[in-house]
Formats: C-alpha cells, structure tokens, sequence
C-alpha cells in the first residue's frame, strides 16, 4: 500500500475514534431521560477515555500521556486492539440506541418525554458507522502489517516467533 493509502487509513481509523468521543458526548444529552443517571453517566465516561486513548493509539497527539497509556491501555497502541474496541462500541452502542427507541416506543411516551428525535437519531448512528468505519481500517491495517511482518522473515518464510519479537 502507497504512502497516500496508509494515511488515509489512518485518517479513517482516527475518525473511529473521534466518534467515539462524540458518542459519549451525545450520550450526556440522552442523560435526562435514562432510568440509571449512573449507568448513562458511566458509559459516557467510559466511551469519551477509550476514544481519547484510540485517539493517542492512532495519533500520538497527546506526547506527555503515551507511557500512561502504553502502561494501562497497551491495546491502543496495536491496530488490532482499536480494531477491536471500535467495533465493540460501535456494536453496543447501536444496539443500546435501538433498545432505547424500542422501549420509548413500546411505552407510548411522546418525543418531548423521551430522546427519540430523528436528529440525534441520524448523529448518533452516523457515529456508530464511523466507529465501524474505523474497526474496518484499524483491522485492515493490523492485516497489512501481518501479512508483511510474515513474508518478510527469514527470507519469505513464516516465522511466527520472528514475527512476535520484533512487535
């Protein structure tokens, strides 16, 4: 892959992360109107420090917090690791939208009584698809850089060991 696609994936995988964030500040809007202010509060919490620490994984932006997060959050720093996170938030949170939808609708309740507005409803999966964009372009990296980790050792053999010493 060319230098142009390889910063175009990481451009995407940082916009995984950026949604991410975004989620969770869209999830303190919806905060109101959840049965468990702490659960609500919580997972926003939860999704704005994995995105930040995707954010550092993709990025490096942050330089004075990397050993932080090279010591507590080693996944970050691996493709596959905020493959795999963006594609779990993504699926949560879009399944725990559709649940919520479900339940306003379900129950009766108007819009103004509920969060269900086709605006934030067009927001917040519109950031479930970037996360799922960047899960794709983060997995699709961690691909690419097995692929040529494998059939570069000892000659174009593969060398698991080589392979995993050299990460």
């Amino acid at each position: 892959m060319g230098s142009q696609g390889a910063e175009c994936m990481a451009l995407t995988s940082a916009t995984g992360a950026c949604a991410m964030a975004a989620m969770s500040l869209l999830s303190l809007f919806e905060l109101p109107y959840e049965a468990s202010i702490l659960r609500g509060a919580s997972e926003s919490v939860l999704l704005l420090l994995l995105g930040l620490v995707c954010l550092q994984g993709e990025t490096r932006l942050f330089y004075s917090y990397h050993e932080v997060v090279q010591d507590n959050f080693g996944f970050a720093l691996k493709p596959i690791g905020r493959g795999l996170t963006y594609l779990i938030a993504g699926v949560y949170c879009s399944g725990a939208r559709t649940l919520s939808v479900a339940e306003a609708v379900a129950s009766g309740a108007t819009s103004e009584e509920t969060s269900v507005s086709g605006v934030f409803g067009f927001l917040w999966y519109t950031c479930c698809f970037l996360t799922f964009v960047g899960a794709a372009s983060s997995i699709w990296t961690w691909h690419g850089e097995r692929r040529a980790a494998l059939s570069g050792a000892h000659g174009g053999q593969a060398d698991m060991d080589a392979y995993y010493i050299s990460s």
